[in-house]
């Protein structure tokens, strides 16, 4: 069965290191890559309702340059020996990726480092996407390298549902990885509650084909796992890290700080992460 992958082109032409990550990605696997620019019309247009008719022709003549683009993005797909369509939508960009997304496999965005706002708070175009999509997403920040593309790959699992979700998500591209680090930092569960997944992680990835090194996260990284995460993955040359995302609420992450805020505020390296 051909996967089948979803990148989100935020500005034209194509460009940057979301798109690379996503031709990587899509060599890597053998799967079919679709990209996908949406035009949308911020609230803000509405405001002056004489403008509205100017507005409206701007999105129109916008959408017909993003459709113009489909002739490019062949020739890209041609180039890398890969097949996928070049997709031009309409409306808000979170709820439009969100849905388009829930027809692939996987869906990959670019996150800019000139909007870091957007990480910690959580209500980013980014973020936001994560938090609706019911797939897995890559998140590939704007200064990744993108020199390889799960070779080594770091796995932060917690035993959350967030984190199984992001491992499932993961395992075409973990059984193809040349190295598989878990930094296991699950805490015993509640005696009433079931683990997912049901056995430890190292026999679960086992039973899916993954063969991988699991240790602990240790004590002192306890209270400050990004760090320590991000670092042991600069440390050991990881380039990709899976991850749960926002496995308490946004509001708990903004107040309280957290991983995924961490991680999306600080990291260089692509994550595959879900919520």
């Amino acid at each position: 069965m051909t996967l089948e992958l979803l990148v989100h082109i935020a500005r034209l032409p194509p460009q940057g290191a979301g798109l690379r990550a996503a031709l990587a990605l899509a060599s890597r696997l053998g799967a079919r890559l679709d990209a996908l620019h949406v035009v949308d019309l911020p609230a803000a247009a509405f405001t002056v309702p004489e403008a509205v008719p100017m507005q409206l022709d701007a999105v129109r003549q916008r959408a017909t340059d993003a459709r113009a683009v489909a002739g490019e993005w062949a020739g890209l797909m041609q180039t890398g020996g890969l097949q996928g369509n070049w997709r031009v939508g309409n409306g808000d960009t979170v709820t439009v990726l969100t849905h388009a997304a829930a027809g692939y496999d996987l869906l990959v965005m670019e996150r800019s480092s000139t909007l870091r706002g957007d990480a910690p708070v959580g209500f980013g175009v980014v973020s936001r996407t994560v938090f609706g999509s019911s797939r897995g997403v890559l998140v590939v920040p704007e200064a990744a390298p993108v020199q390889t593309l799960g070779e080594h790959v770091l796995v932060a699992w917690s035993g959350s549902r967030e984190s199984a979700l992001a491992v499932r998500s993961s395992l075409p591209l973990l059984r193809k990885a040349t190295r598989v680090t878990v930094i296991d930092g699950s805490r015993d569960e509640d005696p009433g509650t079931c683990a997912l997944p049901h056995t430890d992680i190292r026999t679960w990835l086992d039973t899916h084909g993954v063969q991988a090194e699991v240790r602990p996260l240790g004590d002192g990284a306890a209270s400050a796992p990004g760090p320590a995460l991000l670092d042991t993955a600069h440390a050991e040359n990881a380039d990709l890290i899976v991850m749960g995302a926002w496995g308490r609420s946004r509001l708990s992450e903004m107040v309280l700080g957290g991983t995924t805020r961490y991680l999306f505020m600080q990291s260089d390296v692509p994550m595959l992460v879900a919520h």
